[in-house]
């Protein structure tokens, strides 16, 4: 399976997979388990980048998908447990859902190492482990849970708050010590009431930065092959880049042109636009109109004319003919005596053009008288 990605997929891997390995790892206690399913995420990515839209939120886009994977993983191991209702244990009064404890009763006064911390969540079952995740650190709702799990709203809120008494009594008891220090803006918050907002904020700041070096680099199936890196012309800064040097490459190549107007290029143009403004001048006429310019002129010595007219009597050019050849030998002329100096000459032919002999014929009627006797 052939990918067009743009991503170097073994950088991305060293890049993000420590932190996606530390998320994983708040799911799945085993860490062999939950590197599994971070190699499994990275496979799926790469199958299905195409619809990555944005490489700004490619981190997002694969923690989505491990959580997911992780997810998935949980349910297969513990499908009955997790779907349970468990009515008995949801409350029906919605302050005992929020569970204010007394100061001396609230761990989260105390504060906690990374490592402490998620030794409480991997104490809880894999069914209310999720729901804990989920709402506390990842910041779903109970709604968007009930979707990603599969639950009823009720199932979730039941989930979380067994999952909230057993994280505070396995901190006081196993966790907490008379050395332990103290925050104060956090006693703050129980004295005024406020003790509920300590959950998510102890949680999500601990485990915003929570990594976890992966034990092998990133494994690919020999059937999927990715492509070598390359630039994406969709990003706005290359496409401004390229036009910027197509327009430097066109300047550069006109200037080239027009710092040589010697080239063979302008000298065919100006050879033939001087030969058509030539011919544009010359005006037009007929046989008798040619011969009489010819004659005039002195092209044509007047014993020749009368010697060919006697020995061939006839014409031997029609009138179209007759004049060309007229044009031609005076356009000759002008030339050799300089009076057209706007007539180049063409540099890009081998042989030069031989003269021509203009011959004009003409017949030379004579009158015949006849005598009356």
């Amino acid at each position: 399976m052939q990918q067009n990605s743009n991503l170097n997929w073994q950088k991305v891997y060293s890049n993000y997979s420590p932190k996606l390995l530390g998320i994983c790892r708040r799911y799945i206690p085993d860490i062999y388990t939950a590197e599994d399913i971070v190699q499994d995420s990275f496979i799926t990515a790469i199958q299905k980048d195409h619809q990555l839209n944005d490489e700004k939120a490619l981190f997002a886009w694969l923690k989505k998908i491990v959580v997911n994977n992780a997810l998935q993983h949980i349910r297969k191991q513990s499908r009955e447990t997790f779907v349970t209702t468990e009515p008995s244990e949801i409350p029906d009064i919605p302050s005992e859902m929020e569970h204010h404890f007394p100061e001396e009763k609230n761990a989260f006064i105390y504060d906690f190492t990374n490592e402490e911390l998620l030794s409480s969540i991997d104490h809880l079952p894999s069914h209310h482990k999720s729901v804990f995740n989920l709402f506390f650190i990842e910041n779903y709702s109970h709604t968007e849970i009930s979707d990603v799990l599969g639950i009823t709203v009720n199932t979730s809120k039941s989930h979380l708050l067994r999952a909230k008494k057993s994280v505070q009594n396995y901190l006081l008891n196993h966790i907490v010590r008379a050395d332990t220090p103290k925050k104060k803006t956090a006693q703050l918050l129980v004295i005024f009431g406020l003790g509920g907002l300590l959950w998510a904020q102890t949680f999500q700041s601990k485990f915003s930065d929570f990594t976890v070096q992966p034990s092998r680099t990133l494994q690919i199936p020999p059937d999927i092959k990715i492509s070598p890196p390359s630039f994406s012309l969709s990003n706005p800064a290359w496409k401004k880049k390229t036009f910027i040097g197509g327009t430097a490459l066109v300047i550069i190549i006109s200037s080239v042109f027009l710092s040589n107007p010697g080239n063979a290029f302008f000298t065919r143009n100006h050879s033939a636009d001087s030969l058509k403004l030539y011919q544009e001048k010359q005006p037009e006429s007929n046989s008798s109109s040619s011969f009489e310019d010819g004659k005039s002129k002195g092209l044509i010595p007047a014993d020749q004319m009368k010697d060919e007219s006697l020995h061939h009597g006839s014409f031997a050019e029609d009138p179209q003919t007759d004049m060309l050849k007229t044009t031609t030998a005076t356009v000759q002329k002008d030339i050799e005596s300089g009076k057209n100096p706007g007539k180049t000459i063409l540099k890009d032919s081998v042989k030069e053009t031989p003269e021509k002999v203009i011959v004009v014929k003409k017949i030379i009627k004579r009158d015949t008288v006849f005598i009356e006797r």
